[in-house]
């Protein structure tokens, strides 16, 4: 028996030295996790063509909104660890620049939100019922203060410029991922009675109407997401790599869908309210089964992904699906900061009130075409203009 089992652990000692390199290896561009943003933005248009417009959700979009609860903004913060450790960038003082630029970024696109609601109202003013009027003054002051990803994601990378001055070991950043997973949900909410202070410590960590998503609550997946690309730097066989995390992903994920059933017993409306909660308020079992959610979505588009050539060199996909994938991964900022403008417009001229099921999947079409309008648009006029400067040089 005893000899049975060295030759176990001496075989797994093999395989963990087939797939895994002393030296960094792997550090060129992880295309996996690009499709796997790009195609949550289809995602995030449709949800938010809902949740934007203050309509009730369908069956079908509860379901799809439960199933986006174990990835969402969970993948965005998770890659953004991923991509601080591949960045050449990544003094503590590039990571003060991208987090102040990041919270100017959110409230730059408030004034944008605020915009788009404003932009109707002398056309519907005289003709706004009761609803309409208390809609529109409530998202007003909602807008004005809103923090979402774009907060979160700035003030991560202010904490990780912390982080990152002490020099900390790579082990410290899992260990306080794990502690702030415990420890979020018994600071929610705490309130600071200290004018200004009690303010920002609100913004921090939530419980509060303009507050979408916390720093508090998220922090666990930038750092996991850190310890994940260093562990990805040393990876020499990615495809390796990946069916050793497929099993335990899909145990987790198995496991979770399983409670989560038994929990609610099937019934669609409970578990929407209960997921829609944890979503924004992870404890740390959400964010182990979010993480598997991510590592088994990333393994599947890297097997699928046909576009490496044969010396292990990312090429351009021919598939113009997957292309547009990726473009909206490149451009994902600008998408997301534009895409509910056109919702609060066109709600504006509904006079503020909600749409049936139907209008809003169509309202999510009409984002898609005129986001992509835009930020097409800008990449090719932001492109002429720095070929012509390049060209004068």
């Amino acid at each position: 028996m005893e000899l049975l089992k060295y030759k176990e652990i001496t075989e797994r000692m093999k395989k963990m030295k087939n797939v895994f390199s002393k030296e960094e290896i792997n550090t060129g561009r992880q295309r996996e996790f690009d499709y796997l943003k790009g195609l949550f933005l289809l995602f995030i248009y449709l949800i938010h063509a809902f949740q934007a417009t203050m309509s009730p959700e369908d069956p079908f979009i509860q379901a799809i909104y439960i199933f986006a609860t174990m990835s969402g903004a969970a993948i965005f913060i998770f890659v953004m660890g991923v991509g601080t450790v591949y960045s050449r960038n990544a003094s503590p003082r590039e990571f003060v620049k991208s987090g102040v630029r990041m919270v100017f970024y959110q409230y730059l696109d408030n004034i944008a939100y605020v915009l788009a609601l404003v932009l109707p109202y002398p056309f519907v003013s005289g003709k706004l019922s009761e609803t309409g009027l208390e809609s529109f003054q409530l998202l007003i002051e909602i807008y004005i203060q809103y923090t979402n990803i774009f907060f979160i994601t700035g003030i991560i990378y202010l904490i990780l410029a912390l982080l990152k001055k002490l020099e900390l070991n790579i082990a410290w950043y899992a260990l306080i991922g794990a502690a702030v997973g415990i420890a979020a949900p018994f600071l929610c909410g705490i309130p600071v009675d200290v004018p200004v202070l009690g303010y920002i410590v609100k913004l921090l960590i939530g419980e509060a109407d303009f507050v979408s998503f916390t720093p508090l609550y998220f922090l666990s997946y930038a750092l996991f997401g850190i310890v994940f690309g260093k562990i990805l730097r040393h990876v020499k066989d990615k495809a390796g790599f990946y069916k050793m995390l497929l099993i335990p992903s899909i145990v987790v994920v198995i496991v979770w869908w399983g409670l989560t059933c038994n929990t609610y017993q099937l019934d669609l409306s409970e578990t929407f309210a209960a997921l829609s909660y944890t979503y924004t308020h992870p404890n740390l079992w959400h964010v182990v089964a979010s993480l598997a959610h991510i590592f088994l979505s990333a393994a599947v588009f890297f097997f699928i992904d046909k576009s490496h050539s044969k010396d292990g060199k990312l090429c351009e996909p021919k598939n113009p699906v997957a292309r547009q994938i990726l473009y909206y991964s490149t451009h994902i900022s600008k998408y997301y900061a534009l895409h509910i403008t056109v919702y609060f417009i066109v709600l504006g001229f509904n006079g503020y009130e909600s749409f049936q099921s139907y209008q809003c999947w169509l309202l999510a079409l009409l984002s898609i075409l005129v986001t992509e309008i835009m930020v097409r648009g800008y990449n090719y006029v932001y492109d002429r203009i720095r070929t012509k400067k390049s060209a004068k040089a």
